[in-house]
């Protein structure tokens, strides 16, 4: 099997399956100009409830504008002291990361990329947080 061109990793391509499957090289080298961020006093209510401290909660949402659109979105949790999470069940996304000879990783692997990209990102500015 021949490795992908480079025009498909950066040209991601939606699959009959509904995810867009690029590699991780190609994912880092996207921009996401929209980003959208909001709280949601019900996510917040529904995490005290099973014991998390979550002071704010919120959502977050994050899109490119090429086609076809990536899209990741999350739930998030700041607590009393302005320390912001990620709320558990993870990431939502239309991504599926492949190897450079485009095997699927899997969901599982896929999410966990996920995790460590958006760790690094800066996610939740104080500013977003705090006008909803």
């Amino acid at each position: 099997m021949s490795s992908p061109s480079s025009s498909s990793a950066v040209s991601p391509k939606r699959s009959s399956d509904g995810y867009i499957r690029l590699t991780f090289d190609a994912f880092l080298s996207l921009s996401f100009p929209q980003k959208l961020a909001w709280e949601d006093n019900c996510l917040q209510e529904d995490l005290v409830g099973s014991s998390i401290p979550a002071f704010r909660a919120g959502y977050c949402e994050w899109a490119t504008e090429d086609m076809p659109v990536v899209s990741i979105g999350w739930a998030w949790f700041g607590l009393v002291d302005g320390q912001r999470f990620l709320a558990p069940g993870g990431i939502s996304s239309n991504v599926m990361f492949v190897t450079q000879t485009n095997y699927d990783l899997g969901m599982p692997k896929t999410n966990e990329l996920l995790c460590a990209w958006l760790a690094r990102e800066c996610w939740q500015p104080v500013e977003i947080a705090y006008t909803l």
